[in-house]
């Protein structure tokens, strides 16, 4: 019975990032920006952009980690990104599908938890 309640979590999380990330990528303001660098966050790092919003020159991490030798973009390259002014904690690089990908990952993943448990139960 919990692999149900934890599939269905699964599933339920899975569609709340996959909207989360689509209202963000609507609201938010579509800038370039610059890559200057990258971030460390304990051990793991985060492509960090500078870019002006409103006169306001910010620079800002992106909200996914990145290795920096594998990053699509090299330091000092103009990157389209997505900005919401609500959430001044990072920003979204624009065509991304990383937070898709975990939102479609977590609702399989629950969807199969949930079927194997129900399959054992004898529902199927």
């Amino acid at each position: 019975m919990w692999w149900i309640i934890f599939g269905g979590l699964l599933v339920f999380t899975g569609f709340y990032l996959i909207i989360k990330c689509l209202i963000s990528r609507r609201k938010g303001i579509h800038i370039d920006a610059q890559l200057v660098g990258f971030n460390d966050e304990n051990g793991t790092n985060y492509p960090v952009f500078r870019f002006n919003h409103e006169g306001e020159e910010l620079t800002l991490p992106g909200g996914v980690p990145a290795k920096p030798d594998k990053f699509k973009y090299e330091v000092g390259e103009k990157v389209s990104i997505i900005f919401n002014p609500s959430n001044r904690k990072f920003v979204d690089i624009e065509g991304s599908a990383t937070e898709y990908l975990y939102g479609i990952a977590s609702i399989v993943l629950g969807a199969v938890l949930v079927i194997v448990q129900l399959k054992k139960m004898g529902v199927f």
